[in-house]
This record gives C-alpha cells, structure tokens and sequence, in this order.
C-alpha cells in the first residue's frame, strides 16, 4: 500500500471509533429533536443515531395523527408505515454494527485488503472508500420492505403537483419511471412521502461515517406515482412558475436544494440560495452552481405563504429549512429562538460561546471556534495577557479555543455581566435543556449557590444592571452576527 492508502486509512479507524463509541444514555427526545431543527440530521456514534431516527420516527406520527383529521382506515396506514421504517432501523442497526466491528478489527489487526474504493475484512464485509467529498459508507444489503403512506393534507392536484415539482427539480431521482428519494434527514422521509402518498418501497441502504458519527441512508420508492417530468423539465417548468408570482414550487425545490444559513437570518440577512442541480436556470447569468434567486424578508413570507398546510407539517416535524422561514417571518420566534441557543460572554474583547457538558462531573467551558490555526493562536494570547490559561484543541475541520470551568468562575466573581449571563444560561438548561443538561446544571447552581443568586445577578437597585455602558456590553454579548 502507498502512503496515501495508510493517510486514508488512518483517518477511516479514527471515523470507525467514533462509530463504535460505547454511548452512556439512549437519546432524548429533545436532543434528537434539536439536531432535526438544528442541522436536519442525525449523526452520532452508532447505537446513538440508530435510536434516534427511531425516537424520531415514533415522534413524527404521533404529532401528525395529533394535528391532522384522520380517518381510521389512515391512522392504521400511518401506524404501519411507522412500524415497518422502524423495524427496518432496527434490522440494520445490527448489521451495520456486525460490519463496522469486523471492519475495525481488520484494520486494527492490519488484516484488511484494498481493491480499488473498497476495503475489505477477511470475512467479506466492505466499506466505500476514497469518494471525497462524500464520506465513506458501508452498504446495508436485504433490509427493506413495501409500505403505505396516507394522503395527510389532503391536497388539491394542482396544488399537490406544484409541490411535487420543486422536490423532482432538487434531490428526487427516477428509477424505473417512479420517483424516488434518498436521504440522511429523517424530516424529509416524512416531507416527501406526504407529496408522493401511497405504496412506498423503503430500503435501509447505507450507514455513512461523518467526522461527528454514522449518518443513516434511507432509499424510498414511490410505487403509486409515476415520474411526470426529466429534471430540465422540472427546473425549467418552476422558472416559468417563479416568474409569474408562484412560489409552491421553489418553496420544495429549495427545501431539497437550498442553502440553510442560519446564522445570517438570525443576523436579519434574508438570502433565498438554491446550491446545486441547476440553479443558473433561475438568474441566466449566474457562473456557478450557488445562485441568490431572492433577498429580503418578503421573499421568506412568500415562501411560508406558498406552504399553507405544508407548512403545518414542517412544523410538527422540525425541519431545520423550515425553521429558517420561520426566523426570517416570525419575529417572536426568532427572539425565543436567540434567547434559548446564543449564551455568549465576552472575556478580554473575545466573544465566547458558553457550552455544559461532562458526566459525572459537570463542566462549563466558554469556547470560541476558528479554521485558522494563527488565529486561533492569537485569541489564546488574548486570553492569557488577561491572566487566563485558554486550551486550545482540535474539532474536525477547526480549532475550539476554550476557557476551563475554574477560570471562567474565577471571572464570574469579578464580572457581573459575566456572571449574570452564565447565571442565566445554567438556568435555561435547567428549567429546557436535554436531561443530560438538566442534571448538570442543577449540580453548577446548587455547588456554586452563593455566586449564582438572584441578588448577585442584579445591581443594588434590586433590578437587572442597565447603564448605557452594560446594555451596550449585553448587547456585544448576545449577538448571534459574528462568525467563530
């Protein structure tokens, strides 16, 4: 083997641990819902994201038999649909943990083979390799089975067909005259099926490894539709409709295709970006396969108008592209939305992200992420002119520089703004955090009682500080508009 077959090598044992990793708890409901709303997948190590597609799946119909009238006949349809993708992670759950382990083994023991992408055990499992971008993955074979989805929205033709479009111009391929689609995103099995209702074929085909665990590939085929248009049909028809004044269908098309940059609507800058098919279609003149089709809050409130009842069911299943219509046209939402995921302190002219982990020991760090290696040097020289000792570490494609807990009560103590917002934030995971969260926060308030009361929090008035000087300092603090 060449030195590049031993790098890639090296880097698919380090993803495999990951994979194997023992994991302490089973997943919560509201962990795997955040990941949903946050990123649209679920990636973990493997008997952490088999479990949560599965606490997913229960909790996506139960929601949808909640919040749509249905018949008997339906909710049994629903409930099988249920049952069938469930036992289907189940089953390859247990063949992708007897695969990745027979594949570590080889790979620890330096028994395994290549032969050109693959690399195989001796007992015959494989993995995909050497497909960069695209991680590598190992097939799941026989794990399928035939289902039936309900018409849920029940739908006009018309309007079913406009949303149809958007998804065939994106991410739903043909085979055989049937569209199909494959996915990591669990909302977007329940997004697609409600727009291609019916006899389903479901098939667990892969188990990738991402640099933050096994993502899970689910095929579906809908076996009641045939496929109505080629893909330059599809993007070509949803010009036409986009130019005069329909939306439905751009609404789906960027659902599949668009570019989910959170941070730039929680900042109140509204950027519509479809990023891959063919988007220069939509602007003639665009070079690049990422094309701006829209800007400005409008262009969102159109979007969530266009959904209609859609946009009922991206709710009940937290889609994450959803919830970035939702930030750019709900102002409340994207209040409560800031309040409950930016804690920042600032600590020497450094914005820093407050982060609780642990699991027996609670730990509160404030962490600051960076690509660049140099800066990341610079903010630990920062940090330390300050009188800290920051760590710096590495986290996949970046640099995390962090504050320790010791050092960060330390300036709790001197800071009052510090102090207050950790005070706040340890609350907030307390009374709305993960179990997990819940626990470990209880442990920081009740340990450190004296520094985190209600009377240290506020300024001798008895109210919370508000000079020009700290509402300006808050204001730094809680900003969401700079990138780590």
């Amino acid at each position: 083997m060449g030195r590049s077959a031993a790098v890639n090598t090296e880097e698919i044992r380090r993803r495999l641990e990951l994979a194997l990793k023992p994991v302490a708890s089973p997943p919560a409901l509201e962990e795997v819902l955040e990941q949903v709303s946050r990123r649209g997948a679920l990636r973990g190590p493997l008997d952490w994201a088999f479990p949560a597609w599965i606490i997913y799946v229960e909790h996506a119909v139960r929601k949808i038999i909640e919040a749509f009238p249905l018949s008997e006949e339906e909710r049994g349809q629903l409930l099988h649909f249920r049952d069938t993708l469930t036992r289907l992670l189940h089953e390859a759950w247990v063949q992708a943990r007897a695969k990745l382990m027979s594949i570590y083994r080889a790979i620890v023991e330096g028994t395994y083979r290549i032969e050109g992408k693959r690399l195989y055990a001796p007992d015959g499992a494989w993995m995909r390799i050497d497909m960069f971008p695209f991680p590598p993955f190992i097939p799941i074979h026989g794990v399928s089975a035939e289902t039936y989805f309900p018409d849920v929205l029940k739908l006009p033709r018309e309007r079913l067909e406009l949303l149809q479009l958007g998804w065939r111009a994106s991410d739903e391929g043909e085979v055989h005259n049937k569209p199909f689609m494959n996915t990591t995103r669990p909302w977007q099995v329940f997004a697609w099926v409600a727009m291609r209702h019916g006899e389903l074929y479901i098939y667990i085909n892969a188990a990738k490894l991402t640099r933050e665990g096994v993502s899970v590939h689910v095929y579906i085929k809908a076996k009641s539709w045939e496929q109505k248009w080629s893909k330059v049909e599809a993007v070509n028809l949803l010009v036409n409709y986009f130019r005069h004044g329909e939306w439905a269908p751009l609404l789906t098309m960027w659902l599949g295709d668009g570019s989910a940059e959170r941070k730039r609507a929680l900042c109140g800058e509204y950027k519509l970006v479809i990023t891959t098919k063919e988007p220069w279609r939509l602007k003639p003149n665009a070079s690049t396969r990422k094309v701006l089709v829209a800007t400005g809050k409008e262009a969102f409130e159109k979007l969530r108008k266009a959904a209609g009842i859609y946009g009922t069911l991206l709710d009940v299943l937290r889609a994450h592209k959803w919830v970035i219509v939702k930030l750019a046209t709900d102002d409340a939402f994207k209040a409560a939305h800031k309040l409950r995921t930016k804690w920042c302190v600032v600590i020497a002219g450094v914005e820093m992200s407050l982060y609780l982990a642990g699991k027996r020991t609670a730990v509160l760090l404030a962490e600051r992420y960076t690509r660049d290696p140099e800066k990341a040097l610079a903010i630990a020289g920062r940090l330390e002119s300050a009188g800290l000792r920051p760590n710096i570490v590495r986290s996949g494609p970046n640099y995390v520089v962090y504050v320790a807990t010791t050092d960060l009560l330390k300036l709790a103590e001197r800071d009052v703004e510090i102090r207050r917002t950790i005070a706040l934030y340890l609350a907030e995971k307390a009374r709305n955090g993960t179990p997990k969260q819940r626990e470990l926060a209880k442990k920081i308030l009740e340990k450190h009682s004296s520094l985190f009361s209600l009377s240290r929090t506020k300024c001798q008035s008895g109210s919370p500080c508000r000079s020009r000087k700290t509402s300006r300092r808050r204001r730094q603090a809680w900003s969401p508009c700079r990138p780590p």
